[in-house]
């Protein structure tokens, strides 16, 4: 039937073509990769309810997420909607902040710690109430060894979460040679 190239935020363009999807001898698997926080819920949601995608998720929570959330509480609207849009909920406000009243009637947030472990634990619970299958989720490191994104899969099919577990898990073997240097 050919190729189409929409060029245009993935978001609004996925939706409209989910419901196409739905067709019963159809299969298919999406890699979002996302720049930064900018994957949608909705999105998600959509591509879970055809029933015939599978998704590879980039999570990327300690690349963008996890600096939206700034130290102080203060997270600017257009960075706190763009999270809410994200996770589907503002849940991730009551995970990432505590709010205490001092001693002079004033509240006072305070970042709280573990954010980003309770983020991925937010992110990996709602995935499982959209799909029958989740991977556990596979951290992916720089060559610094420095936390960048999180790969998931998530899927209708027992059999590729078996595949998914398999093919993430490797990941996890590879050993970069070291490198000396020559001369």
């Amino acid at each position: 039937k050919g190729v189409s190239v929409q060029v245009g935020d993935c978001n609004p363009l996925i939706r409209q073509l989910a419901p196409s999807l739905k067709k019963k001898n159809l299969r298919g698997v999406a890699f979002l990769d996302p720049y930064g926080a900018h994957l949608e819920w909705a999105t998600i949601k959509a591509l879970a309810d055809t029933g015939t995608m599978e998704v590879v998720i980039n999570f990327p929570l300690a690349m963008a997420i996890n600096r939206l959330i700034t130290r102080s509480g203060d997270v600017p609207d257009n960075w706190s909607n763009q999270l809410t849009k994200c996770f589907g909920t503002n849940d991730w406000q009551k995970i990432a902040y505590s709010r205490e009243t001092d001693l002079f009637g004033n509240e006072v947030t305070t970042k709280n710690g573990g954010v980003a472990e309770r983020l991925l634990d937010l992110y990996f619970s709602r995935l499982r109430e959209l799909f029958p299958y989740v991977s556990t989720p596979r951290l992916i490191r720089n060559t610094r060894n420095a936390p960048l994104y999180y790969l998931i899969w998530a899927g209708p099919n027992k059999l590729g979460l078996k595949g998914a577990e398999y093919i993430l898990s490797q990941g996890e073997l590879i050993k970069r040679p070291d490198r000396k240097s020559v001369g």
